[in-house]
């Protein structure tokens, strides 16, 4: 790279996930309990500065949460710390300036913010580049000004706007396009000096690129109900039925009032009744935590990364894919939110709106469900 180019790196962490059930996709985690934030952090470790785009205050809150580090406003000066971690003192959260744009929007906020020319942009839901991806691209980028950006090609010939170097010359191109509503990144690289290059040809793998749009690799769903309606109970049976078919099965309880932690009589109720804010047991084949402090089922299922199936008792007001038990003498209608109701299990002969609905001993009907993810 021509040294009178100065490079920085942003990842685009904002957006509503709405094909995650609402969890953010930089809070995801690999199998080995690794966020997929902290793996683009690690393959940007060259760069003396990462920009992290977000559309909400509370996304900035969540990405110090999970890399334990202050992020700065983009005017504060780089921690020359020598000990610091190795991406702690170099993370800027540069909030969305044009909501609603999704990812241009994103990309216009980063380039306003930038001290040099270019910078890297990457979305959050690329998990696996790798440190080489944007060192390969480095080599094409140019001071003589001739293009805006340069991003990959892959070996099936799509087109990645979302992984490769953008320059501030491009900036009036964005402007024009927020203004005519349009978003969408592949126009961006219609209308500028974009240079592809041939990922196969720069030896780069198409694994890479792999994008995370759905939780494919672990299925969420609630099961819900009115109390005595069954709930427990129905989880119970289907949790045997899934282990017994090689599915590794996390379950959550929501409590919608408060419950006791632990035991009476055990050394860490005793710790926690004498004013402790938390207690933990643990051995060689698991632990128990238990902390006043309050969280949420989306921070709850990232507890859980090597499993394949988390299923959440409760959680009928969640936009979370649910199902309801409407079990006759205990309830006659649908009590949750409707939002992303799969089916009722009921043995009343009734229709519920045209929801899907079965019998509560009929287990393959929620386990095609749950498979499908649908």
């Amino acid at each position: 790279m021509n040294e009178t180019v100065k490079c920085e790196a942003a990842i685009l962490i904002g957006g509503k996930a709405l094909r995650m059930n609402g969890i953010p996709k930089f809070s995801l985690k690999n199998a080995d309990g690794v966020s997929y934030l902290q793996l683009q952090l690690q393959a940007l470790c060259s760069f003396d500065r990462i920009y992290l785009s977000a559309a909400r205050e509370d996304q900035l809150m969540m990405a110090m949460e999970l890399t334990g580090e202050y992020i700065r406003d983009k005017d504060m000066p780089i921690d020359t710390n020598a000990n610091a971690p190795i991406y702690g003192p170099r993370l800027y959260g540069v909030p969305d300036g044009v909501p609603d744009a999704g990812p241009l929007g994103g990309l216009y906020s980063i380039l306003k913010a930038i001290r040099g020319e270019w910078v890297f942009v990457t979305a959050c839901d690329m998990p696996a580049i790798s440190q080489e991806l944007p060192e390969v691209l480095e080599s094409y980028l140019d001071a003589e000004n001739l293009y805006d950006c340069v991003v990959f090609q892959d070996s099936k010939g799509r087109i990645h706007p979302l992984c490769g170097y953008y320059r501030k010359s491009i900036l009036p191109v964005i402007e024009e396009m927020l203004v005519k509503k349009d978003y969408r990144m592949m126009h961006l690289l219609i209308h500028s000096r974009c240079k592809i290059i041939d990922s196969v040809q720069a030896g780069i793998q198409d694994e890479v690129f792999q994008n995370v749009n759905t939780v494919e690799n672990q299925k969420i769903l609630c099961i819900c109900g009115v109390k005595n309606s069954g709930k427990t109970t129905y989880i119970e049976k289907l949790v045997r039925i899934l282990v017994s078919r090689g599915k590794r099965v996390a379950v959550i309880k929501h409590d919608g009032h408060d419950f006791e932690g632990d035991r009476p009589g055990t050394d860490t109720f005793r710790y926690h009744e004498a004013g402790a804010m938390g207690t933990a047991v643990f051995s060689s084949r698991r632990y128990m935590l238990n902390v006043d402090v309050k969280t949420g089922a989306d921070k709850l299922v990232r507890q859980f990364p090597k499993a394949d199936i988390v299923l959440i008792e409760g959680m009928k007001q969640s936009s979370f894919p649910k199902i309801e038990l409407i079990r006759s003498g205990i309830s006659d209608d649908i009590s949750c939110n409707r939002e992303n109701l799969k089916a009722v299990v009921t043995d009343l002969d009734k229709d519920f709106d045209g929801i899907e609905k079965w019998q509560f001993d009929n287990m393959e009907k929620i386990i095609g469900i749950i498979s499908e993810g649908r």
